[in-house]
């Protein structure tokens, strides 16, 4: 009877390992949200890996935001867990639901629970009741083909946030260009304050009809007041109160009508130009000689598609050789879009004598003002060639002879000595003494003595400078500050906190306040730490994690344990 009784608990409890090593289950961070946020969706595999088939949900646009893996071992068990995170982003109101998601993990399926989740409408952007949304707009909704238009996204947000991630759409059918600087300014919305940050970019329809522009996305973290206990929530005079939720906000999709050019009149050379433009030129000389140059500049300047205006056809008279130079480009782009100038310069050289007129100079645009092609043109030029002065050289110069030529030699005279006297016998020849061996070493070495020492110099200020240095240095004054006799207990737990997290961080090389205890397990795994090791030293943040929480008081053989215990850890992080 005692054998089936053991038979039957070994039963249980490996059917009850079993549940543990392959359980799922999913959770998500509200079940209320309006149409343009998003809600956090976290599933967590117990045991191992599994593949998660995510084709059921309906209604939302489902975005990955990576897993994360934890190992623990309590009372020489192992266990392991994956936790895969996903943004879901509601496309409709009503009552939605999650359904209930399987799992594969070793050939047998596992399935969440089923969420439902109301969807509500947003509340209008002017009753100022949202904390953060999104808008987009266009400045224009039936543009002609070529022609620009401004597309500004901006992001309102009464509450503070932080880690922002903009993906804009991929303008299918446009160019588009964005503007460097992203604009921000405050403004107040019925009575409440907001921050609007612009995003803007130049679009240029490629081809007419209806384009569609996606919906922009910006993934954003918002500091919340934390709604539930959090481990170490004593800390937060130095970490302060609040905890970081992420937000998947959407613009609604545009659309855009982009009408056709009109064809062009018969006889005009349309240049391609589509905006509002003119055109001028000017001759530097208009009186010359066979053979000089003077140079013909023709600007064209407006707003629209200005980098694309073509090198401008000039009526040269044949009796004229002409040499084209490189365009100048004078070209910013703006809230209003491109604008500027481009400059064509002309050298004109006349081969023959006689009157001429060059120009006028002509260009055809599309104006998008009348929605008609215009036809500006520059004034002409009259030019004046004389014939070439070379004739002028070929005249004979007379001379009147000199009576007497002047002499072109000179007397010779002494002017001073030689810099250093003659010597003039063996005597005068004096021996100077040598260098020693030694110290012309010395002086040898004393050159790339301070460069070494420059160098070094150099190098230490540079360490200095460096999150190592500057991570180490705030582990040793924790440390100091946990030594103190007269530390309180809640301060002594945060100085200890401080001093694992910046030794920890510090020997990755990055800046930073705070780790949970599985993120301080995998730092060290990737810094080459033993399982075990780096298993007690994140057992030995949450220790101090759990204390701090609980508010017991600390006896003084506790607090000198795990003053000993973090030195040592901090001690080897430092090597």
């Amino acid at each position: 009877m005692a054998r089936q009784w053991i038979i039957a608990m070994v039963v249980v409890l490996a059917a009850s390992t079993a549940a543990q090593a392959a359980g799922v289950r999913a959770v998500v961070d509200r079940n209320r949200v309006v149409v343009g946020e998003s809600i956090a969706l976290q599933i967590t595999i117990d045991g191992g890996d599994g593949e998660i088939d995510l084709s059921g949900i309906t209604g939302f646009k489902v975005h990955s935001r990576g897993s994360t893996s934890s190992f623990q071992m309590i009372n020489g068990r192992a266990s392991r867990k994956m936790i895969y995170n996903y943004v879901l982003a509601p496309q409709q109101e009503g009552h939605l639901t999650i359904p209930a998601i399987p799992v594969a993990i070793g050939g047998k399926i596992h399935r969440t629970a089923p969420f439902r989740i109301a969807v509500s409408a947003q509340p209008p952007a002017e009753s100022g009741r949202r904390d953060v949304y999104v808008t987009a707009t266009v400045s224009e909704a039936a543009p002609w083909t070529g022609q620009q238009i401004i597309y500004t996204f901006r992001f309102f947000n009464a509450v503070q946030v932080a880690d922002a991630k903009f993906q804009p759409p991929a303008f299918t059918g446009f160019n588009a260009e964005e503007l460097e600087d992203r604009n921000s300014q405050r403004t107040l919305i019925n009575g409440r304050e907001f921050i609007v940050t612009d995003v803007t970019f130049i679009l240029v329809p490629l081809t007419p009809g209806e384009l569609t522009i996606e919906p922009a996305i910006l993934h954003v973290g918002l500091m919340q007041r934390s709604r539930r206990s959090r481990p170490f929530s004593g800390m937060d005079a130095f970490f302060g109160r609040g905890e970081m939720v992420t937000r998947m906000l959407q613009t609604d999709p545009l659309t855009v009508n982009v009408r056709p050019l009109p064809p062009a009149p018969p006889g005009t050379s349309f240049s391609g130009l589509v905006g509002q433009f003119e055109i001028e030129a000017s001759l530097n000389k208009t009186d010359a000689r066979v053979g000089d140059s003077t140079t013909l500049a023709v600007t064209v300047s407006g707003t629209g598609n200005i980098m694309d205006a073509p090198v401008p056809d000039i009526p040269v008279p044949a009796q004229f050789k002409s040499y084209a130079d490189n365009p100048e480009e004078a070209i910013q782009k703006g809230a209003q879009g491109y604008s500027g100038s481009r400059t064509f310069r002309t050298a004109l050289v006349p081969v023959q004598p006689g009157e001429y007129r060059i120009g006028p100079i002509g260009l055809t645009f599309f104006d998008i003002g009348s929605g008609q092609y215009q036809e500006i043109g520059t004034a002409a030029f009259d030019v004046t060639v004389a014939p070439s002065a070379a004739a002028m050289t070929d005249l004979e110069v007379l001379r009147g002879a000199s009576p007497q030529p002047p002499s072109l030699k000179k007397q010779v005279e002494f002017t001073g000595r030689d810099i250093l006297p003659l010597k003039e016998d063996l005597a005068a020849i004096e021996s100077r003494k040598s260098l020693s061996p030694l110290w012309f070493a010395i002086l040898l070495a004393i050159p790339a003595l301070g460069f070494a020492l420059a160098g070094a110099i150099m190098q230490m200020a540079k360490q200095e400078d460096s999150p190592e240095r500057i991570m180490a240095d705030r582990a040793k004054d924790a440390l100091k500050m946990a030594s103190s006799s007269q530390c309180s207990d809640e301060d002594f737990l945060s100085a200890l906190y401080r001093a694992l997290v910046a030794a920890i961080l510090g020997k990755q090389g990055t800046m930073g306040t705070s780790l949970t205890w599985s993120e301080a397990q995998q730092q060290l795994l990737s810094l080459g730490w033993h399982a075990k090791e780096a298993d007690d030293a994140a057992q030995l943040l949450e220790t101090v994690e759990s204390f701090n929480y609980s508010g017991q008081a600390l006896d003084q053989p506790k607090r000198a344990d795990l003053l000993d215990r973090t030195r040592k850890t901090v001690r080897r992080l430092s090597r």
